[in-house]
């Protein structure tokens, strides 16, 4: 197929893949680097809300349309794991043939159905602001899946 890249990008792209995904989600769950790489941004939408207590009052407002501190850390973690999870998904294995091809077509319509499945489950399930966070997940869980999937059929294949 014309549209995949050369077989010699998908080592490192897997590399690099396999590895950003800890460290994402290590700088997601533990908020260590939210003050790392702050430089100022421009959004178009950003709502901000602090949840009101005994003492306190809510700040509720939007931050769009106006310049705002921001680490960048999530964002460039997120870039780089789609950038190269494209890339590891999407090259043309060592020996291409219209049985790799098929496997591949249909490695990617599960993990299509699994990743969709998951967020159908979610939605009934997870509320409000986390459910934000699903979707974040989901944008790396089609090509996670589609990977697992596929490199599984092709050990199948070869092995069996």
């Amino acid at each position: 197929m014309k549209l995949l890249f050369n077989h010699k990008y998908k080592t490192i792209s897997g590399w690099i893949f396999y590895l950003t995904i800890p460290i994402a989600l290590y700088a997601f769950i533990t908020s260590k680097f939210d003050d790392f790489l702050v430089v100022k941004v421009y959004p178009l939408f950003s709502f901000r809300k602090t949840i009101s207590t005994a003492g306190t009052e809510n700040v509720i407002g939007s931050d769009g349309f106006q310049w705002i501190g921001n680490g960048l850390v999530n964002e460039i973690l997120i870039s780089v794991i789609i950038i190269a999870g494209i890339i590891n998904s999407f090259s043309k294995e060592r020996y291409e043939d219209e049985l790799i091809g098929k496997l591949s077509t249909e490695s990617l319509t599960l993990s299509l159905y699994v990743n969709y499945g998951i967020l159908l489950l979610a939605n009934f399930l997870i509320y409000e602001l986390t459910f934000i966070y699903v979707l974040v997940f989901n944008l790396i869980g089609i090509l996670l899946f589609f990977n697992l999937i596929f490199k599984y059929r092709l050990y199948k294949h070869y092995k069996g």
